[in-house]
C-alpha cells in the first residue's frame, strides 16, 4: 500500500523533516497492521521515493567499547550516554558514520559524517575527530565493532507537522560469533521535534503504546543474556526470538 501513496523526495524530507534533533517513539506492530495504518492516513501522509523506490536497505555496524560503556549506559538510563555506528545505505552505496547523543528531555541529536562503506571496522583519521568532537577526546581510539543490525526500511512524512514514521521488515541482529536475534513483527519509529505526531496519536488510539527497544541495545541483549536488560525485559519477552 506504501506505493498508492503521493511520494515526496530526500531533499524535500531534508529540507522540511530532517529531525536530527528529535523525540523518537518505538512501536512493534504486525504487516497488517501497517497497511491499516497506511490506508486510514492516506492521503495526508507522504512516502520517501528515491530513483523510483519505497524500500530500501540498511546496514549498521554499532560501535562500543570492550566493557560495553555505550551499552550499559543505556541500560541503566544514565544522563549522558551516546551510540556510535557505521551505516551503510545499501541500495544507494553510500555510507555514513552516526554518533547519537542524549540532549535531555528525552531528545536525541544525530550526528553524520559521510564516509566510504569499505573498512568499515576502522575509524579513518575524519572518523577519529569526528567521534571524539562528539562524545570526548580518547573515544574512538577505545570502540571496537560489537553488533550489526539489517533491515528493510520504508519512510512516511507528514509535512506539516513535521514528523516522520519509519516502518522497518526483517529486523534482524547479529552478534561477532555470528548468533543472530530477530525481532517479531515490524518496528515503526516516530520521529518529531514538537508534540506527538499524528503517527503517534493514530498508534494510540488503536491502543498501541511506546515500548523500550533499541536496535543495538536490544538485539545485544538478546544475543548475551547475562548482560543488565531490566530496561528491555518486557521488548525481549515479546517481540524477539
Amino acid at each position: 500500500m506504501i506505493d498508492d501513496l503521493p511520494s515526496v523526495s530526500l531533499a524535500k524530507i531534508g529540507n522540511t523533516a530532517g529531525l536530527q534533533t528529535r523525540r523518537d517513539r518505538k512501536y512493534v506492530v504486525s504487516p497488517e497492521f501497517v497497511d491499516r495504518l497506511i490506508s486510514e492516513l492516506w492521503p495526508e501522509v507522504l512516502a520517501l521515493e528515491i530513483d523510483g523506490q519505497r524500500d530500501f536497505g540498511y546496514e549498521s555496524l554499532y560501535f562500543d567499547t570492550p566493557d560495553l560503556v555505550s551499552y550499559l549506559a543505556a541500560a541503566h538510563r544514565r544522563r549522558r550516554r551516546f551510540k556510535v555506528r557505521h551505516r551503510h545505505y545499501v541500495d544507494a552505496g553510500t555510507a555514513m558514520l552516526e554518533v547519537k547523543v542524549r540532549t535531555g528531555r528525552g531528545r536525541n541529536a544525530k550526528l553524520r559524517l559521510p564516509v566510504d562503506n569499505a573498512g568499515a571496522n576502522l575509524f579513518s583519521t575524519a572518523g577519529r575527530v569526528f567521534v571524539d568532537g562528539a562524545v570526548g577526546a580518547g573515544t574512538a581510539e577505545r570502540l571496537v565493532p560489537i553488533l550489526i543490525t539489517r533491515y528493510r526500511r520504508s519512510t512516511l512524512v507528514d509535512l506539516d507537522g513535521p514528523s516522520r514514521l519509519t516502518i522497518d521488515r526483517v529486523v534482524t541482529c547479529t552478534d561477532r560469533d555470528g548468533s543472530t536475534a530477530s525481532v517479531d513483527g515490524i518496528v515503526l519509529e516516530t520521529k518529531t521535534v514538537g508534540p506527538p505526531s499524528q503517527f503517534d496519536r493514530w498508534l494510540w488510539a488503536q491502543g498501541h503504546r511506546p515500548i523500550q527497544l533499541s536496535k543495538y541495545c536490544t538485539g545485544l541483549a538478546a544475543l548475551r543474556p547475562t548482560l543488565p536488560a531490566n530496561k528491555w525485559h518486557r521488548t525481549l519477552s515479546q517481540h524477539l526470538s
